[in-house]
């Protein structure tokens, strides 16, 4: 096995270990010279737990998490606000790109009032591209686009949202998801991935219907379903798999928004979305099976 990690044997390693679990990580600690070393199988393995491990240091430096309570601790200690930002800050140690991409929906959703009052959220919808008859549309939009603030607002719409349920059910997709992605790969590689599906997903749905009026994550929900559907067809055996009938129920599903609620769902969006993540997954599956 591999040493992973040493740390002291006053160290509380119980919310460590948890997150370290929670990535699916098969791991064992004992005692050597007054120390608790974390042994592991793989260097990939043993790679993501130093990333763990320095994220929960600088989380419990900052005072955001502590120590676990012990059985006999008080019963303050299971205050239901102190478990929740508990599991908050596990969440960022897990899956810090996915939480932070729900976290930036909700707080566009509160700004907002759940998209009832989109003043204040005004610059974050998609921007209004002049597209003529001539010429291709694709290259008409990415000439337009000459500042980073314009580029930002292609990605933006991704965080708006009108309605709780419209918040919710695309928050628990990603959770799902981008969480099974980010145990599995570099949060770098997948914040590049979902940055692509949101360009691509955004794009598609306004050269279809040249207004503005449209958001949500669900494009790039449907995106990480085609990038992880991809990764199980190329590496079949690998940690990025999904059950088929979940594939099959989502992409009906797909089919049936576009003939039964077209005119009030950015259907567009969604099959871009799926397409870019199609794609992204090809590439990045394809260069790992080459390079194996």
């Amino acid at each position: 096995m591999i040493r992973a990690a040493v740390l002291d044997a006053g160290v509380d390693l119980r919310g460590l270990l948890a997150a370290i679990a929670e990535h699916g990580i098969q791991f064992r600690v004992n005692e050597e010279s007054g120390s608790q070393v974390i042994w592991v199988h793989t260097q990939e393995d043993a790679d993501k737990v130093v990333q763990a491990l320095a994220r929960w240091q600088q989380l419990r430096a900052e005072g955001v998490i502590g120590d676990l309570p012990s059985a006999g601790g008080n019963l303050g200690a299971y205050f239901p606000l102190s478990r929740i930002l508990r599991e908050i800050a596990t969440a960022f140690v897990l899956a810090p790109v996915t939480a932070l991409l729900i976290l930036a929906a909700v707080l566009v959703a509160l700004f907002s009032s759940l998209g009832s009052d989109l003043q204040p959220v005004r610059d974050f919808f998609y921007p209004a591209f002049v597209i003529g008859q001539g010429g291709s549309a694709v290259l008409q939009l990415l000439g337009q686009i000459d500042s980073p603030r314009l580029f930002v607002q292609t990605l933006t719409p991704a965080l708006l949202h009108f309605g709780a349920i419209h918040l919710v059910f695309n928050s628990l997709w990603i959770w799902h998801f981008g969480r099974m992605i980010e145990r599995a790969q570099p949060s770098l590689l997948y914040l590049v991935v979902v940055l692509w599906i949101a360009f691509f997903s955004n794009a598609t749905q306004y050269l279809w219907t040249l207004t503005s009026n449209f958001g949500g994550l669900s494009g790039v929900v449907y995106g990480l379903l085609g990038y992880i559907w991809m990764w199980q067809l190329l590496l079949p055996y690998g940690r990025l798999r999904l059950p088929p009938a979940m594939i099959g129920v989502l992409l009906l599903a797909l089919v049936l928004m576009e003939v039964l609620a077209s005119s009030w769902i950015a259907s567009a969006a969604h099959a871009g979305g799926l397409v870019a993540g199609m794609l992204a997954g090809l590439l990045t599956a394809g260069i790992t099976r080459l390079r194996r």
